[in-house]
């Protein structure tokens, strides 16, 4: 239970980050650069709290500062976060045709996600048309070690996020087929880029079982992956070896198109 004093605090930390998000509109719909005494009336604070938010904001680019004038305007950092957004929504837009496609041949659910810190985050999806099918939300997300997708998006990942994971001693358990610790995790990620595709061996979710490849930019790094999910009773070892290079054809077909993402 929180005291008085920790639940003050945070009120605080919440009041400081509206403020600062109240900032970076401010400034985002002004033709004019501005002062602090001017962004405090406006968003009603002191100037020097005005000021403590802005060098806040600016030492995380949201906020840049004219040196002659000492006045502020939006920096550079809402441009590289909107050309990431506008990036994955062109990936979306591509793909999408080819996940419809995908679904269509193999009739079970086809997923699109693109990872978010050690995490992925499920962008687009095409469901099966089986009456069991995977429950999953666009939006979701999911640990990178334990699906197939993640898995994709480590082994061709950046290798520093690489050395983090299997680093680890010990990995959080989602089912009793879960990875269990960072040297299994290494030799898995080994396999990934060694055949060009991932398996979720119902390590996420029980009775789910998944194929993933990555899409892969012209360094040979991923920037999405692509996965089927099919129930466990489904997927025999022949259906398995049917789906391989129908996904590894598509994520080829892909790839070729966004290389120079």
């Amino acid at each position: 239970m929180k005291t008085k004093r920790e639940e003050t605090k945070s009120l605080d930390n919440v009041q400081s980050l509206e403020r600062a998000l109240k900032i970076i509109d401010l400034l985002a719909h002004s033709n004019k650069p501005m002062g602090v005494t001017e962004i405090g009336k406006l968003i009603g604070v002191h100037k020097s709290t005005a000021y403590r938010l802005v060098s806040t904001l600016r030492q995380f680019g949201y906020v840049d500062q004219d040196e002659e004038t000492e006045k502020y305007f939006l920096g550079l950092k809402p441009l590289e976060l909107s050309s990431i957004i506008n990036e994955r929504l062109d990936i979306k837009k591509v793909i999408h045709s080819y996940l419809e496609e995908l679904a269509d041949k193999t009739s079970e659910t086809v997923h699109l996600a693109v990872r978010e810190g050690d995490e992925i985050v499920y962008i687009d999806k095409v469901e099966s048309k089986h009456t069991i099918r995977m429950y999953s939300r666009i939006g979701a997300r999911a640990p990178l070690y334990c699906t197939a997708l993640g898995k994709c998006l480590l082994a061709f990942g950046p290798e520093e996020l690489v050395k983090k994971w299997i680093s680890k001693d010990v990995l959080p358990q989602r089912t009793q087929n879960t990875i269990k610790s960072g040297r299994e995790l290494a030799e898995e990620l080994e396999r990934v880029k060694a055949q060009g595709y991932a398996l979720d061996r119902e390590e996420f979710e029980p009775g789910i079982r998944c194929v993933g490849v990555p899409i892969l930019n012209k360094d040979g790094k991923a920037i999405a992956a692509i996965s089927v999910s099919i129930p466990s009773f489904r997927l025999t070892e022949e259906r398995l070896q049917e789906l391989i290079p129908i996904l590894i054809k598509t994520r080829d077909i892909i790839s070729e198109k966004l290389k120079y993402l």
